[in-house]
């Protein structure tokens, strides 16, 4: 019992400064999402998640380490999401069509989404100094991605005809210009985007049946 309560004592202060740490990353991603990375200040977001600037320093030493522990988590949300549409889709008469509608059920790239995302690519653009934490956050997610993605295709008699990077950028580029018309258009949760009729198309004009893959 003594063990039992020192651990629970000792383990608050972590999960208190991992409550922090998620707040501040939330209100970073909405503040930035509103005014960039570059017309948002400490206290603006400070000020969003409800934080004094002593709680975010005791997290983030600059606003830059920030931005990479933003690009981590939106990596990691991303791939979790990707991996549940998948997963739920390879039983499905018509996984490649399922993909696409589960994809949007999960609303992965929702309008403060993309414009977040939209955001940090832009910055890693600008600021040299970020392009490589942007590419490693990236690489990263593809890493723990690509092979799900190759075991759920096989699971559902489908291989891949083009190396799984170019794949990967070419449902990017997809998902990017569908939501960004979509969201020019007003209309962002629309079923009837360019993801939900392409994607099926891209995913049968990259894959073949397992069996044709030897």
């Amino acid at each position: 019992m003594v063990h039992s309560d020192h651990a629970e004592h000792t383990d608050h202060p972590k999960r208190s400064r991992s409550v922090t740490r998620d707040r501040l990353l939330d209100a970073a991603g909405e503040v930035f999402a509103e005014r960039g990375v570059a017309g948002a200040s400490v206290e603006e977001v400070c000020e969003r998640a409800g934080y004094t600037r002593g709680a975010f320093y005791s997290n983030f030493a600059t606003k830059d380490e920030l931005v990479v522990a933003l690009l981590d988590r939106e990596e990691g949300l991303l791939l979790e999401r990707l991996s549940t549409a998948l997963g739920a889709s390879l039983s499905e008469p018509a996984p490649l069509t399922a993909i696409a509608g589960r994809l949007f059920d999960l609303q992965p790239f929702g309008a403060q989404n993309y414009a977040l995302r939209a955001e940090l690519s832009l910055l890693a653009v600008r600021d040299p100094e970020l392009a490589a934490p942007y590419l490693a956050a990236q690489r990263a997610c593809r890493e723990r991605f690509v092979p799900f993605l190759l075991e759920g295709l096989a699971q559902a008699g489908l291989a891949l005809t083009v190396a799984p990077d170019d794949a990967l950028d070419t449902l990017d580029s997809l998902f990017e210009t569908s939501l960004r018309s979509a969201i020019i258009a007003g209309d962002a949760n629309s079923r009837n985007n360019l993801v939900a009729r392409m994607l099926p198309v891209l995913l049968g004009a990259m894959t073949r049946p397992l069996a044709d893959a030897d």
